[in-house]
């Protein structure tokens, strides 16, 4: 089955990193670094399949060269905390062959990230000897600053939102999907984008082990983020097995309980009733679903631009005034240099002149103070006191929705178990129809439902299944067809009296 995986993360200086040091060990090769006077040199590595560099047609030819590209991306950056490139993650579908999977990476290069403006170096590795032989994957290496054709230019910030990120796994799933149909048909296996919880899956996900974790792993050796996945792979099969353990433990505890020889028709009833009971339960908790208010969880950001937004409206307000005083000025003068009474008139020319640097320095001032106001709660809100207000607001607010999330996922997965009994019940009962159609006149049951309703049905349903298999194939056909015509309404259904 086809796995989804698209995790990014940032290559920072400030953690000791240097952007050519990963492209020369992603890409199996050898770089210098000239920031760092050091050659990095993994030739000996192994294991990249393909690996090149994808770049905008803005891009000078110098950065098609991967160590001028990475060297000029250090060079670019000058803080000792900068983000010098962003490596993009992916698992690849190990049903796809060698080619196949490239040509997906390439294409998902060339539409998700080159065509936002980065410069993208891709190296796609081929599973570990030791481990996962379906983990093809490949690490991409993107420029954090835009491309120009004199070279790189600012930041490229909108590639950091979170929204962006997510924007960029929908793609990934989309691509992956796409290619998967296309060399594998329509029945080709699909992935997603969305996480476990958002799937309503129980599950919990493991977390990636990284080169040391997985290294010690090989080796036979505990680490700490491979006792964490064993501890994760634990709980997921204890919940996967739980129900059947369930299943059993009720059965064994059902065999003291006290069974009768009912009427047919009294079990069809019965069965009917719960029937109408499951439904009627799981039709409140899809009304509850339906009423649920799922908000979704505020952002610093938003919060930051709704603190921002009247200083910010004022001062584009204030820059907008200033703007059109100085194209007012500028063509009333220009009319005035050719009208002559104006020129003959020194002391109107004076104090027209006087009027119009009065007014502009109304307008520049009025721009000066909005700026200072709009800095002051910018520089509020990067103080402690304005981190405090942001995290006050955010805590409460994100608990909501989150809370509103957990419940509504709760109630999916009621739903969805309450459907899967309805549907066993409702299997049952057209199965007890079809043995009293064949002659069956009566059924051993439990004389009441002791444990619940699911371990009741599975006795009921064994022992009719094996009262229909006494009777010949034509015959439970024939009952069945007659069973089927009355539920879809041909003849009313009124079962017998006991």
């Amino acid at each position: 089955m086809a796995q989804f995986r698209l995790e990014v993360q940032a290559i920072k200086r400030a953690d000791g990193r240097s952007a050519v040091a990963a492209a020369a060990y992603r890409a199996a090769t050898s770089l210098h670094d000239q920031r760092l006077e050091m050659t990095f040199d993994y030739t000996a590595k192994g294991g990249v399949a393909f690996s090149g560099l994808m770049a905008p047609d803005a891009a000078p030819a110098s950065l098609t060269d991967r160590e001028r590209l990475w060297n000029a991306a250090e060079a670019a950056d000058k803080r000792a905390d900068s983000r010098t490139a962003r490596e993009v993650l992916i698992s690849l579908p190990h049903e796809l062959s060698d080619d196949q999977r490239h040509a997906l990476v390439r294409a998902f290069v060339r539409d998700s990230l080159v065509a936002r403006g980065m410069i993208a170096d891709y190296a796609i590795h081929d599973p570990d000897a030791h481990g996962d032989q379906r983990n093809h994957h490949a690490h991409i290496l993107v420029t954090t600053r835009r491309v120009t054709p004199e070279g790189f230019g600012l930041k490229g910030r909108e590639w950091d939102n979170p929204d962006a990120v997510r924007a960029l796994r929908l793609e990934w799933c989309e691509i992956q999907n796409q290619h998967l149909r296309q060399h594998l048909g329509a029945d080709a296996p699909q992935v997603t984008h969305h996480s476990l919880a958002d799937q309503g899956e129980a599950r919990e996900p493991t977390i990636h082990l990284g080169p040391s974790a997985s290294g010690m792993e090989r080796r036979g050796e505990a680490s700490d983020r491979g006792d964490i996945n064993r501890r994760v792979r634990e709980r997921n099969q204890a919940r996967k097995d739980g129900p059947a353990r369930l299943r059993d433990l009720e059965d064994r505890m059902a065999e003291g309980l006290t069974r009768g020889l009912y009427p047919i028709g009294a079990v069809i009833r019965e069965f009917e009733t719960i029937h109408a009971t499951m439904i009627a339960e799981r039709d409140g908790w899809a009304r509850e679903l339906g009423r649920l208010q799922r908000p979704a969880a505020p952002r610093a950001g938003d919060i930051v631009r709704e603190v921002l937004a009247e200083a910010a409206s004022a001062r584009a307000l204030a820059k907008g005034t200033l703007i059109a005083t100085e194209g007012r000025i500028a063509r009333g003068r220009a009319r005035r240099a050719s009208l002559a009474r104006w020129i003959r008139n020194p002391a109107r020319m004076i104090w027209a002149t006087h009027a119009e640097l009065n007014a502009l320095a109304r307008a520049r001032q009025a721009a000066r103070l909005a700026e200072i106001s709009y800095a002051v709660r910018r520089d509020w809100l990067r103080g402690p006191e304005g981190r405090a207000f942001l995290a006050a607001r955010l805590d409460p607010e994100k608990q909501a929705a989150e809370a509103a999330r957990r419940e509504g996922r709760t109630l999916e997965r009621k739903i969805r178990r309450a459907d899967t009994r309805i549907e066993a019940v409702a299997r049952t009962r057209t199965r007890l129809m079809v043995a009293r159609e064949l002659g069956e006149d009566a059924l051993v049951a439990p004389s009441q439902m002791g444990l619940g309703v699911g371990q009741a049905v599975r006795e009921v349903d064994r022992r009719v299944v094996a009262a229909i298999a006494r009777h010949p194939v034509a015959a439970q056909q024939k009952g069945l067809n007659k069973v089927l015509g009355l539920a879809k309404g041909k003849v009313p259904f009124l079962g017998p009296e006991p």
